[in-house]
């Protein structure tokens, strides 16, 4: 079974690099998706006059994200233990450290609506390479 709502999506992320902090606010269309009993947030990010395909998939504990642009992104926000992430660059790919420092979410798949808050590192051979803080919210 299939299940498609459109929604909208408001995305506030900030980022910490080097002493250096960038924040960014998106307030794009969606579609909650309901596929076989998973679920998935679908929207086009536009920046720059780039479109980057994104997707947030709702986990018992976790959240996956995927973003398909120039450099491609999947993470797995797990807050009981670091994952890894092959993050793809022009230049080939990279193993990050994802650690997930905390995650809440509130997910209403009837409605649908949601929003998720999450803070995390990204690490390459122990060394931070950026701090994120991410909100999104969705109805």
């Amino acid at each position: 079974m299939k299940r498609e709502i459109p929604v909208k999506v408001k995305l506030s992320t900030t980022i910490t690099q080097e002493g250096q902090q960038e924040h960014f606010d998106f307030v794009e269309d969606g579609t909650f998706v309901e596929i076989n009993g998973k679920y998935y947030l679908r929207y086009l990010e536009h920046q720059n006059g780039q479109e980057t395909p994104v997707q947030v998939k709702f986990e018992d504990e976790l959240v996956r994200l995927r973003r398909r642009g120039s450099v491609e992104t999947n993470l797995f926000l797990d807050p009981h233990q670091a994952t890894i992430m092959r993050y793809r660059t022009q230049y080939g790919i990279l193993n990050l450290d994802v650690v997930t420092e905390s995650l809440e979410k509130k997910v209403d798949v009837q409605k649908p609506a949601g929003q998720v808050s999450v803070k995390y590192q990204l690490k390459q051979a122990g060394q931070i390479i950026g701090s994120y803080q991410l909100e999104l919210q969705f109805a």
